[in-house]
């Protein structure tokens, strides 16, 4: 029965240590999004800027005399 009694001891602690493990990689993948959101938000006003920049450079070069 002792036999019996640590394997079943030994499941638990596997249970145990897979539940924890699927919460950790649960919140790493949250993180991750979360990583991923703010990113595109920063790519995204990266491309405003440089397409304002772009018309800026443009206005710049039509003040240019022409040769």
């Amino acid at each position: 029965m002792a036999k019996h009694d640590s394997h079943i001891a030994r499941l638990e602690q596997v249970m145990t240590a897979l539940a924890e493990a699927q919460v950790k990689t649960e919140e790493a993948q949250a993180n991750t999004e979360m990583q991923m959101a703010q990113l595109a938000k920063t790519m995204n006003a990266l491309a405003t800027e440089t397409r304002t920049l772009d018309r800026q450079w443009q206005v710049y070069l039509n003040t240019l005399p022409k040769h």
